[in-house]
């Protein structure tokens, strides 16, 4: 047998490393029941000169409307099947991190009343300023002039964000806040449904997660959904934030607070990461 080191072949793991990955795309746009999105979604967004030079900040497939619409409505079949299910009574959904606001316009076609929110990026480290992903929920020393493209953050619930174009061409009400700091700017049991899509990494440090789901179960009535990202290459020989992230995603997994449990956890890229939680 030839040693190990003779046969492997780095182009080919490669190869490998890619198909795997489009798999994994593949499965957040498949389509589940053979029934596609609403049609007048998937037209594209109605942008002016200025606004698409401020889009081409973000990444170029979550600037194409069709695409967000399929990602979006394959996750609403997979996790919100009792939004979209005929008849199904009007709710109150909050979306925390809204992006391109695809899931919140699912939401708004089925008669669903729907509020976005966003902020400034700031987890990465331009000019060597704080990163947002190993700061304490509260932190009062926390502060940063710009955000990861540049855009200067200007005073809570004003500042711009790369999305903003997107947003206003579909119309999708925002409030702007920063989700690590609380309490976010909402009433207690305000709305129905509060969902988090791959963006409470943004807030604050793992340890301090659990503070963010709290805040969320206190602004929900019915049901809280938590979607993490898996965690970053850059992160995963931190372990000190890979033991807090284990440890969150266990402590989600047997939630019981708040007024909450959870009722359902969900396989996203090869591992559970997805959590539902419903008012008890």
């Amino acid at each position: 047998m030839k040693d190990l080191e003779e046969v492997f072949d780095p182009l080919a793991d490669r190869r490998v490393a890619r198909h795997l990955k489009r798999l994994k795309i593949q499965g957040d746009l498949i389509d589940l029941f053979q029934e596609p999105p609403p049609p007048e979604l998937l037209t594209d967004y109605v942008l002016d000169e200025a606004a698409t030079a401020r889009v081409a900040l973000i990444q170029t497939k979550y600037a194409q409307r069709a695409r967000n619409i399929r990602r979006s409505w394959n996750r609403m079949q997979l996790y919100f099947p009792e939004l979209i299910r005929p008849g199904a009574p009007p709710r109150d959904v909050l979306e925390l991190s809204t992006a391109h606001g695809g899931m919140l316009e699912v939401a708004r076609h089925f008669g669903h009343t729907v509020m976005g929110s966003d902020y400034a990026n700031m987890i990465y480290a331009p000019d060597n300023q704080p990163m947002a992903v190993f700061r304490d929920l509260n932190d009062p020393d926390f502060v940063r002039a710009t955000d990861d493209h540049g855009i200067p953050i200007g005073p809570e619930g004003t500042n711009d964000w790369p999305y903003r174009p997107i947003i206003e061409s579909i119309g999708i009400p925002m409030t702007i806040f920063d989700g690590g700091k609380t309490p976010y700017p909402f009433a207690d049991k305000s709305q129905d449904v509060v969902m988090c899509f791959q963006a409470i990494e943004h807030y604050c440090h793992p340890n301090d997660w659990m503070g963010v789901v709290a805040e969320m179960c206190r602004i929900s009535r019915r049901t809280v959904f938590v979607m993490l990202n898996p965690a970053h290459a850059r992160f995963q020989k931190n372990r000190t934030y890979m033991k807090a992230f284990h440890a969150f995603r266990l402590g989600m997994r047997n939630y019981g607070e708040n007024g909450f449990e959870c009722s359902a956890t969900f396989v996203h890229w090869n591992e559970a990461l997805g959590f539902k939680l419903s008012a008890v």
